[in-house]
């Protein structure tokens, strides 16, 4: 653990880790251990998968899908986002040709 870096005790499936973490970064790691343990123990619930392995296993699976196939990942043109930034580059160059003339 680097000295910048600090504990954060978090709890999946009922046992107990101590992760380091940035500093400042404690509630995110906290509130991300908290989504994967309800995934989890979704998955444990199911009956489907016994151990902690196989059931840490497949909620990363999940995530990693959901990471890469969701609707929202592919949703970003960045050629559609740097043509609304040069219009909008264009609109604040022309407001302010006009309040140049105004003096």
């Amino acid at each position: 653990m680097s000295e910048e870096s600090q504990q954060v005790d978090i709890s999946l499936l009922g046992h107990d880790y101590q992760v380091a973490c940035p500093p400042g970064q404690q509630g995110k790691l906290i509130e991300a251990s908290q989504l994967l343990d309800a995934r989890m123990r979704e998955i444990q619930g199911s009956g489907k998968l016994i151990g902690s392995e196989k059931i840490a296993i497949m909620s990363a699976l999940n995530f990693a899908y959901d990471v890469l196939f969701s609707p929202t990942s592919k949703s970003y043109d960045l050629q559609d986002a740097k043509r609304r930034i040069v219009n909008m580059e264009k609109q604040l160059d022309s407001c302010f040709f006009e309040q140049d003339s105004l003096f």
